[in-house]
């Protein structure tokens, strides 16, 4: 009887273990679908004209569950800034796992990678990431992909030699860079994506030059 009643008990455990990562994957892939349809009505027809009815239908989903999962349309652009952040995150943590020996023509490199992906996600929806930067509800992932960031940076401009002492203020002079020339990009309204590669470039090899 105890025997059955175990084997049952742990039948059970298995069964909502397995219910539950179910539910989980369903969960993710929802909210997944309604910010890419939402990132795609934002790109192509502005945030400001796209209502939360329109996104609810464009991912196929309820108003009830839309906004079950994103009371306010401002939280669609924080997930937005938050995938980005991840995004940097992994590249930065890469690059830092890779086990190659940094250099900054390495880390230029890396930014450039960086500002290119940048320019084609970016390119059809730049007032969308203007949105994104300047809304207060974004501010939050933004700030934590910039700490992430500059830490990735200062450990690799450290195991430069000569740089362990200035690491960090180097680290953050070269995201302060990749920063303003990002949002110039964006606020440049027919500025092609090369504008952004070629002008990110140079004025990181100018800071490169300079700290030689």
């Amino acid at each position: 009887s105890d025997l059955l009643s175990s084997t049952i008990w742990t039948i059970v455990q298995i069964v909502d273990t397995s219910t539950n990562k179910l539910r989980t994957r369903r969960k993710h892939q929802t909210r997944t679908e309604i910010v890419h349809a939402a990132f795609e009505l934002f790109g192509r027809l502005g945030y400001e004209q796209v209502s939360m009815d329109r996104v609810a239908v464009a991912a196929g989903v309820s108003r009830a569950t839309l906004f079950n999962y994103f009371p306010q349309k401002e939280l669609i652009l924080r997930e937005i800034a938050a995938a980005r952040a991840e995004k940097l995150k992994n590249i930065l943590s890469e690059f830092g796992a890779s086990g190659k020996a940094p250099s900054f023509e390495s880390i230029i490199d890396l930014i450039l990678k960086i500002s290119e992906e940048n320019a084609r996600i970016t390119a059809t929806s730049k007032q969308l990431f203007l949105e994104t930067f300047f809304r207060q509800v974004a501010q939050g992932p933004l700030l934590a992909a910039r700490e992430d960031a500059i830490s990735a940076l200062a450990a690799s401009i450290a195991r430069i030699p000569g740089q362990r002492k200035r690491a960090k203020p180097l680290a953050e002079t070269l995201f302060a860079v990749y920063i303003a020339t990002m949002l110039e990009w964006l606020m440049r309204e027919g500025v092609p994506n090369q504008w952004l590669v070629k002008t990110m470039r140079q004025r990181l090899q100018m800071l490169r030059e300079g700290v030689a």
